[in-house]
């Protein structure tokens, strides 16, 4: 009898904990169906990927915009010529994965166009430079234009999760 009081207290305890783990949902209470999680947490630098393409004809332009990033403590994956040569300034394009990382690297380019891709599944920002690129700013200016930013927001068709 008291076995099997015990066997009931302890099937009963475990399904409650199963039934109500708030790790099932890592943080997705506000997802709809079909929302991709993302995490907006703004990275460190060191924990951006990032992918340098040069659309011009300057010879070394991502080698050189590549440099300056990597100084500031992101992690360059590769380095390029780009395909397109339709780029006016600078163009971010970046998944689910780098919403924050992108987020951030819009605070490092003057006038940025950044292009969310629901589909990409690549764990960089592809950065795209144009004719119009200069430089990329500076520690310093990258904070100031981080507080004007704001913090990263979950783009259309995702969910934020903490």
């Amino acid at each position: 009898m008291v076995v099997g009081v015990l066997l009931i207290i302890a099937v009963t305890t475990c399904w409650y904990a199963i039934a109500n783990d708030s790790q099932t949902s890592a943080g997705r209470k506000n997802c709809k169906t079909g929302d991709v999680p993302v995490n907006i947490e703004l990275p460190q630098n060191k924990d951006v990927n990032v992918k340098v393409l040069n659309a011009t004809d300057s010879q070394g332009l991502a080698t050189s915009a590549a440099d300056s990033l990597k100084e500031y403590g992101f992690h360059v994956v590769d380095t390029g010529t780009s395909k397109r040569h339709d780029v006016k300034n600078v163009e971010l394009r970046y998944g689910p994965k780098m919403v924050a990382g992108g987020h951030l690297l819009r605070a490092f380019f003057v006038a940025a166009d950044y292009t969310f891709q629901l589909d990409n599944d690549a764990d960089y920002v592809e950065i795209t430079l144009g004719q119009a690129f200069q430089q990329v700013n500076t520690e310093s200016d990258a904070r100031n234009s981080l507080s004007v930013l704001g913090r990263p927001k979950a783009p259309e068709g995702t969910c934020p999760i903490t």
